[in-house]
């Protein structure tokens, strides 16, 4: 972690710049790839249940085509005298097969998927076909226990007359009605059994899918029925025959193909990512830490006595007005020193020992210094905030040259600057304001607040020196109007002062260490508003209410 916080802020950016952009593309990888994924599923059940429903219309048709030649082959007056010699057994059973081989003969050719046909008498056993050795189809067949009422179709098995071929036995019961004959009924002697070639179906059938009867027995079934968790199913009943067809899809099987795709779109996005995260590199090296690289060189530069040092980079942004306050400054400081060098006044050396103090270029290069770790710690609006109270702090301090400002703008200051040594020291200074009401806009002799407020800061709450801290410190100012004079009171609860003491290196008597500013602002005081015009007092509380009450004349004539 140290090694990190060490490294420059270009470092720090692109690294964190990185992580952030695979994070986000690792998110969104799983997002849309979770998304894809449904979208594949949805896409699989429609299409498996399109092709099972077309499937399904295919199979009826052809249950319906054979339906239909047995109908054509049985539904006629002749076939149906015939079936009447046969369960009155008036005919030798040899001629009666002669006699019923036209209509198996029909009904054989009805249909491509009819394999064969045979006419069974279920009473006496006899089995009439377009074969002479009929006698042992039936139990060849294997046909189940029970009396048929219905169309029924028998699971898939080995066909009785062509050996290894499977065949599907459809039966249909008949029985004598009005002088005709009906499919089904209560008593059903003779049975009509299709033998349905397989492959018929089968060519109708989709890869992985089953073909059940009404009772839930499997018929036939097409290739192997996947098993498992990620299993799509879908079921169509075929409205005709009543039967049902069910098929399967492994959804494992589809995802194989999407996975490459996948992680080919996943390496391609992340490819993009990266060109875009090493352009964002570049731009904030360029935009950011090169300007505040730059203006860090300045501001020692300036410290070193260089006034005409200046940050040499484009830009109008929070880093820019910082830039041009900075140039401002030093150009001012420069303009103050030469002031002072040629006039060698009073007032303007006293002027020039306040922003050699207050505008220090140390105090910048240390707010500064501030405000780039701020960055280096990802503290983005921790820092932007600083450099806009630094930028407000040195539109404060230099004025346009003016030696007045209103009092809402020496409060607008004061707050800027704590706000800075808020920043700067990790602490929370709670500073309050009161003004009578309709005299923000009044003048007043600028940054005549600060030096006290900085006084309580260090001293008084225990900033830069051995002092005790203090938990909740807070600073107030109260401005009002009283008989035309203006008066002025700055307080903090912090451990106190001796008030002799305070006075005595106030009217220059003795010299305190660390005091420079008081004494600089009772000069600059008794400079612009006159010595007798001048009126200050002082009381301490310690850790209660220490108070500074300043009272000068009244500058606007309202």
């Amino acid at each position: 972690m140290m090694a990190f916080r060490d490294r420059p802020i270009i470092t720090k950016m692109r690294l964190m710049t990185v992580v952030i952009l695979i994070l986000f593309t690792t998110a969104l990888a799983i997002l849309f790839g979770t998304y894809w994924l449904l979208g594949t599923r949805r896409e699989a059940e429609i299409s498996l249940r399109e092709r099972t429903e077309t499937s399904a219309l295919s199979l009826d048709q052809l249950m319906r085509s054979v339906t239909e030649g047995v109908v054509s082959a049985c539904g006629t007056e002749d076939f149906a005298l015939k079936m009447t010699d046969m369960i009155d057994a008036s005919i030798e059973p040899t001629r009666l097969r002669v006699m019923l081989q036209e209509e198996l003969t029909r009904l054989a050719t009805s249909s491509s998927a009819i394999e064969s046909a045979l006419l069974v008498d279920t009473e006496t056993g006899t089995a009439f076909t377009l074969f002479r050795d009929s006698l042992s189809l039936p139990q060849r067949l294997e046909l189940e226990e029970g009396t048929f009422s219905t169309i029924t179709a028998l699971p898939s098995r080995e066909s009785p007359i062509r050996g290894q071929e499977q065949i599907i036995p459809v039966i249909y019961p008949l029985s004598r009605a009005y002088g005709g004959v009906m499919i089904g009924g209560r008593e059903c002697r003779i049975l009509m059994i299709v033998l349905v070639d397989s492959d018929s179906l089968l060519s109708l059938m989709p890869e992985g899918s089953e073909l059940l009867a009404e009772n839930g027995t499997g018929i036939i079934r097409n290739g192997g029925i996947p098993e498992g968790r990620n299993i799509i199913q879908c079921s169509s009943v075929l409205p005709f025959s009543g039967l049902t067809l069910t098929a399967r899809t492994d959804m494992a099987l589809l995802r194989i193909p999407l996975v490459g795709t996948a992680a080919a779109s996943f390496l391609a996005a992340f490819a993009v990512i990266l060109i875009l995260a090493v352009a964002h590199s570049a731009v904030l090296a360029r935009y950011v830490t090169m300007p505040i690289r730059k203006l860090k060189e300045s501001v020692i530069s300036i410290e070193d006595g260089d006034y005409s040092s200046r940050a040499e980079f484009q830009g109008s942004d929070e880093l820019g007005d910082l830039r041009d306050s900075i140039s401002a400054m030093a150009s001012t400081i420069e303009s103050q020193i030469e002031s002072i060098r040629q006039e060698q006044d009073k007032r303007t050396r006293t002027e020039l020992h306040l922003l050699s103090e207050q505008l220090t270029p140390h105090f910048l290069y240390n707010t500064l210094e501030c405000i780039q770790q701020e960055i280096q710690n990802g503290n983005s609006g921790e820092a932007a905030e600083m450099t806009r109270a630094l930028s407000l702090y040195l539109r404060t301090v230099l004025s346009y040259g003016s030696e007045t400002i209103s009092i809402r703008n020496e409060i607008q200051h004061d707050m800027s600057y704590i706000r800075i040594m808020n920043g700067r020291f990790r602490r929370d200074i709670s500073y309050q304001h009161t003004a009578e009401p309709g005299i923000d806009r009044e003048p007043m002799l600028k940054m005549v607040l600060q030096p006290f407020i900085e006084n309580s800061i260090k001293h008084g709450f225990g900033i830069g020196d051995d002092g005790t801290w203090v938990q909740a410190p807070e600073i107030r100012t109260d401005f009002l109007l009283s008989e035309g004079r203006l008066r002025i009171e700055i307080s903090d609860n912090g451990q106190g002062f001796d008030e002799e003491a305070f006075l005595s290196i106030m009217h220059g008597v003795s010299e305190g260490e660390g005091h420079i500013g008081i004494r600089n602002t009772y000069l600059r005081l008794i400079t612009f508003y006159g010595e007798g015009n001048v009126d200050i007092k002082v009381s301490s509380i310690p850790f209660y209410r220490s108070s500074i009450t300043i009272t000068v004349p009244r500058l606007s004539t309202e």
